[in-house]
């Protein structure tokens, strides 16, 4: 293994570009040329969209070496808004 390929940000990188395929892939799964609500297919999406959302912070924006406070905080916040957009979506609003 190369020199470049051990570090911890570029692991995170190719984990990233790994579920955004697999999450690609769920979205084109699930395309079925209809307007309708596949709850399961969505929560998986949104679900991916977190992991890679809380990834950019933590190793990206190095919200791990932040004070507790911080860190709390943006965990907070992406716990509301999986909620919103599990709400928004299951509720058609």
């Amino acid at each position: 293994m190369t020199a470049y390929l051990r570090g911890r940000l570029t692991l995170v990188w190719m984990l990233l570009v790994l579920v955004t395929f697999v999450s690609w892939w769920l979205g084109a799964r699930g395309e079925s040329g209809r307007l309708g609500v596949n709850l399961p297919l969505t929560a998986g999406v949104v679900a991916i969209a977190l992991v890679k959302t809380r990834l950019v912070f933590w190793h990206f924006m190095e919200v791990r070496t932040a004070p507790s406070w911080l860190r709390w905080n943006c965990d907070g916040w992406l716990a509301f808004l999986a909620l919103m957009l599990f709400a928004l979506y299951r509720y058609s609003l």
